[in-house]
């Protein structure tokens, strides 16, 4: 019966590798663009499906064995929650890199199928880096290679009731297994994306090379005088697999929401793995404010006093009003207007000097602002 069960958990691992694959290669990034070293923090929320093929389950050589039909015993296909933190940061040259984190917990007790429930944790560490061309008139096409490593844990039981193991001797048993994996991908994706008003939609494709495995044993313990039945095996991903990339993203002066899905386009199981995703984006861009290019320019000029200074966080409606963005570093640089007085004319009665502010700094052709 172990070489039985060594059948069964080769046929696991190897399903279970391809599912957790799909599940690595993951790299979905908002399309929209950052300014350099600007931070922007997003959380989502979704499913994902892993599919196993129930077609390709081993035949059992133990007769007693195949009557209790241990495939159906096993589940066609896991759900499972997934939750992903993300960070990106903005580079020079219409760049960002970002930090990806995901954590997935399966609950104990989650059923597998009727006879079967398990429990376990899956774990996600990713990189990416992106370069953005065109845009504007133009759809925006974004160019990303990402790394992410996907490692974890599952744990199942099951029983086996009046098994026949020989003429005229039944036993009952209680059988577990465990999975364990450390699987990693390599990928690019490329993604256009065009905004109408504060919606925008977005699609793409993506191409992973895959690598790692998948670990995994089964015991039954006889409640009976027998020795125990164990059968182990591993699992590898196949290297090479393909996915699509669509969504929508809604932007506006609060959280900019954003929903998501891919699909496995090449490979094994194709259009049967997918992952649905929502989430929301944080509704301002930390660091590399303007606020402290003028705290140095002050500095630089001599300047003192402790004006008010305006807050670090700048919402993505006021980043995108660049004219505005330009005359608030102006006056941040330069400091207010300056006030000039008027006196009064030779013969004329003397008055309390006419006070009178500059309008508000004006630009040449070239967009470059001054004072008066």
């Amino acid at each position: 019966m172990s070489d039985d069960y060594a059948q069964i958990m080769t046929w696991i691992t190897r399903q279970t590798a391809e599912g957790l694959a799909f599940n690595a290669g993951s790299t979905f990034d908002p399309p929209n663009e950052m300014r350099p070293w600007r931070v922007q923090p997003d959380l989502s929320f979704g499913i994902g499906m892993l599919p196993y093929d129930k077609k390709s389950f081993p035949e059992m050589k133990v007769r007693a064995l195949a009557e209790k039909n241990p495939g159906a015993m096993l589940p066609d296909k896991v759900i499972f929650p997934n939750l992903t933190m993300h960070m990106r940061m903005g580079l020079p040259s219409r760049m960002d890199m970002g930090l990806r984190l995901v954590n997935v917990t399966i609950p104990k007790g989650y059923k597998l199928s009727e006879s079967t429930q398990g429990g376990g944790q899956i774990n996600t560490v990713g990189l990416s880096v992106r370069k953005h061309f065109f845009g504007g008139s133009l759809p925006l096409l974004s160019v990303s290679g990402a790394f992410n490593r996907v490692f974890g844990r599952f744990d199942f039981h099951n029983e086996f009731s009046n098994m026949e193991l020989a003429q005229g001797f039944t036993a009952d048993s209680l059988n577990t297994g465990h999975l364990q994996w450390d699987v990693r991908s390599y990928g690019v994706n490329a993604m256009l994306s065009q905004t109408y008003g504060h919606w925008t939609p977005f699609g793409g494709v993506g191409l992973n090379h895959m690598t790692g495995s998948v670990y995994g044993w089964m015991r039954s313990d006889w409640k009976t005088a027998i020795t125990p039945s164990y059968g182990e095996a591993s699992g590898k991903p196949e290297p090479f697999q393909s996915r699509l990339l669509f969504g929508v993203q809604h932007e506006g002066s609060f959280p900019s929401y954003f929903f998501n899905g891919e699909v496995k386009a090449y490979g094994t199981q194709s259009y049967k793995s997918f992952i649905l995703m929502v989430g929301v984006a944080a509704p301002f861009r930390i660091g590399a404010d303007s606020t402290l290019l003028s705290k140095r320019h002050s500095h630089a000029h001599g300047e003192q006093g402790d004006a008010e200074e305006e807050p670090a966080l700048r919402s993505d409606a006021e980043d995108r009003d660049s004219d505005s963005f330009r005359r608030r570093r102006t006056r941040e640089s330069f400091g207010p207007a300056p006030v000039r007085t008027q006196r009064a004319a030779p013969g004329k009665s003397r008055t309390r000097p006419q006070t009178v502010l500059d309008e508000e700094p004006r630009a040449d052709e070239s967009g470059f602002y001054f004072m008066r």
